[in-house]
């Protein structure tokens, strides 16, 4: 097991969802650092048999769509053809970091309503194509665990390098480990000071009961105030062997 720190994100966080500090300010630390997360990830992923990644925490306002939206556009940006699919159905995040309008995405597939074709959109500007939640359904448990989904996932898996799955917490619902039955593995996201280190135990002791892979831990919201760096954020990423 390896373990890296570093700095990412700077001192406030930004609330505005469509602000990708990888594209817009691509020379700072913060980029930097997301760049070594990428060579991090190149290293878990050494066979190249981790495609579906999910990306859950303890608790929501984590960092969790900042972190893999920002991760998405990095990965494009290296060649890679991502597709990032926001299955938080109850608490929809990814349309705001595009701009859209949150129809015509996933539950308006899943019924029938839209081809695949239609359910998939494009950003220009971040150069990254993404699947929103689309209609609201109040049968989250059954629209993760059908068979469509699962078709879906396997249908992308053939047209994509890299599907990134942006899901709720782990405590607050069951839905992320519905969600992890189609996934090759989970990226963990921890805020210091958000969830409580008995709450991050449990979090992280339920995946593992339901046998999910984890492929490694990244911490966050670490405000750092003084020393030799500055102003930052600290980041950790832990690989699970």
């Amino acid at each position: 097991m390896s373990r890296k720190q570093i700095k990412i994100f700077n001192g406030e966080r930004n609330e505005r969802y469509d602000y990708l500090v990888t594209k817009e300010q691509p020379l700072s630390y913060t980029a930097e650092s997301f760049q070594k997360v990428i060579i991090n990830l190149d290293y878990a992923n050494i066979d190249g048999k981790i495609k579906v990644i999910q990306f859950t925490s303890t608790l929501a306002s984590e960092g969790k769509s900042t972190f893999v939206s920002n991760l998405a556009y990095l990965l494009g940006q290296k060649g890679k053809k991502v597709v990032l699919i926001d299955l938080d159905l109850r608490k929809p995040k990814m349309h705001r970091v595009f701009n859209v309008a949150n129809k015509d995405g996933l539950n308006d597939y899943l019924s029938g309503k839209i081809q695949y074709e239609q359910a998939i959109k494009h950003s220009e500007s971040l150069d990254l194509d993404f699947i929103v939640t689309g209609e609201k359904t109040t049968a989250v448990v059954n629209v993760l665990e059908s068979s469509k989904m699962k078709d879906l996932i396997a249908k992308l898996r053939e047209d994509y390098d890299y599907i990134l799955l942006d899901t709720p917490p782990v405590i607050a619902v069951s839905d992320a480990l519905y969600v992890a039955k189609n996934a090759d593995g989970v990226i963990f996201i921890v805020a210091q000071g958000v969830a409580k280190k008995s709450l991050v135990k449990e979090a992280i002791q339920t995946l593992k009961n339901n046998n999910v892979h984890i492929i490694g831990t990244v911490l966050t919201q670490v405000n750092l105030k003084s020393g030799e760096y500055g102003y930052g954020y600290d980041y950790s990423y832990k690989y699970e062997e």
